[in-house]
Formats: structure tokens, sequence, C-alpha cells
């Protein structure tokens, strides 16, 4: 019997959830004209702004691979619904993006107000990497890798 039968017949038989990609990183800004403006002057490409009044946010999506970043913004007070997802308090630690040429993505960012945190560059298990510290970033730690 083909092994990747018996693959999806044992995940059926034990109802594993089977993850195929991230789809997206959703993040919460404090200001959301500013917040686009940032990931736009950090080389991300802004292809829809939408509003879902129903709920009172604002969304801003940057595809990234197959991938995105939604930036979001809340409009209005709390929701019926929407008190779970506001008040979220894990958060993530990182986003990492993989580059091409450390270096020059490093100036890139640099250029753009993004400030490297220091120590950075340096080898890790995934590469060369580099960090910006999240008060330049719109509070989001961002590292870029070049594996």
């Amino acid at each position: 019997m083909d092994p990747g039968l018996l693959a999806d017949l044992w995940r059926r038989e034990r109802k594993e959830v089977v993850l195929k990609k991230i789809l997206h990183v959703g993040v919460l800004t404090e200001n959301f004209e500013r917040a686009i403006a940032k990931f736009s002057d950090f080389g991300f490409r802004c292809t829809r702004i939408t509003e879902l009044k129903e709920v009172g946010v604002r969304i801003a999506f940057f595809p990234v691979g197959d991938s995105s970043i939604e930036l979001l913004y809340y409009t209005v007070p709390d929701k019926e619904g929407t008190s779970v997802v506001r008040s979220q308090k894990g958060a993530i630690n990182h986003i990492c993006f993989e580059v091409e040429d450390l270096e020059a993505s490093i100036r890139d960012f640099e250029k753009n107000g993004a400030k490297l945190v220091q120590g950075y560059p340096r080898a890790t298990a995934h590469g060369r990497v580099a960090f910006f510290y999240p008060e330049t970033t719109e509070g989001i730690l961002i590292e870029i890798c070049q594996a």
C-alpha cells in the first residue's frame, strides 16, 4: 500500500488537524496610517485596505510570499464578539522575513527609520539574522534572515 495513503488514513482515523501554511499574521496598530506608511517605507506593498463596519475594524493587507501581514485598527469601542480578539494577551514575539541580501536589507530598513538591535547581525540556527527595535517598527519586533 502507498505510504502516503496510509498516512492519510491514519490522520483521518485520529482526526488529526493538518496545517498547510501560515495564511496571515494579524497585528493590532495604534495609528493605522502611520503603520501603513512605515511598512510601505520598509518595502512592503499594501495591496488593499478594507473596513468591516459591522466589526468596527480597518485592515491593511501586505502580501509576503504565500502569506500576508494584516495591520488592524479598531475604529469603534468593543462590540459583541470582538472582545476576545481585542483583549488577546499573548503577543507574537517576532515576525521573520527571508531576504536575499542581509546587509542590503539592513541598510534599507535603517534608511527608513528602523534601528538595528545591538549585537546584530549574527549567525543563528536559521542563517545570518538581524532584528530591529520594535519602537522603530511600529511596535513589532521584525527579524530578517539570509539563509
